[in-house]
């Protein structure tokens, strides 16, 4: 998506500051839009949001609440941001300034999405071998992600250099490190 787009899918929303539309499910920064007088870092933005989304969605699977109409809305002293998934692929997080009415929010909001929705591409997540994916989850949620990989070898009695090449793992190898995974971070399934 380009950010000529961006910016004609946010144009007409006064109470708008920003909106980042964030890759899932690494949590990268796709695109942004920023008023001109916001200076955020948008690649932490997007990361940070990011993260809280796919925490979000394991939060309501353990409730067994999940859905894929799922909208996260924060209210803070200066700042309303809603947190919505466009696709399996993209989260788009919308700031606006607090004093918008959340109706109108709602409104701009459902406008905004749709058109956003129309741009986006898609991909296939599932090229990526899902050992990679599991090893980056636990890189990225494990406790103390330096020692994951000798605490992997220790827990699976797989070695640290087959699991430091975890796209040349073996299906059987893969399932025995999601299983590690899964019972070190405490999950009954990983968002991967």
């Amino acid at each position: 998506m380009n950010t000529d787009y961006l910016a004609a899918a946010t144009a007409g929303i006064p109470s708008l500051r920003a909106v980042f539309i964030t890759a899932m499910p690494d949590c990268l920064l796709y695109s942004s839009w920023m008023r001109g007088d916001m200076d955020w870092a948008a690649e932490d933005v997007a990361s940070y949001f990011g993260d809280l989304v796919r925490a979000n969605r394991e939060g309501l699977r353990s409730l067994n609440s999940w859905s894929a109409e799922m909208q996260v809305t924060i209210e803070s002293s200066d700042a309303l941001i809603v947190l919505q998934e466009l696709s399996e692929d993209f989260v788009c997080c919308s700031v606006f300034e607090r004093s918008a009415p959340l109706g109108m929010v709602r409104l701009n909001l459902r406008r905004m999405v749709e058109s956003l929705k129309a741009d986006l591409p898609s991909y296939d997540i599932e090229k990526r071998p899902r050992g990679v994916r599991v090893m980056e989850f636990l890189e990225r949620y494990a406790p103390d992600p330096h020692a994951i990989v000798m605490r992997l070898a220790l827990r699976t009695g797989i070695s640290a250099e087959d699991l430091g090449q975890p796209d040349a793992m073996s299906a059987e190898q893969v399932e025995i490190v999601e299983h590690a995974a899964k019972q070190i971070l405490g999950l009954k399934e990983l968002a991967v």
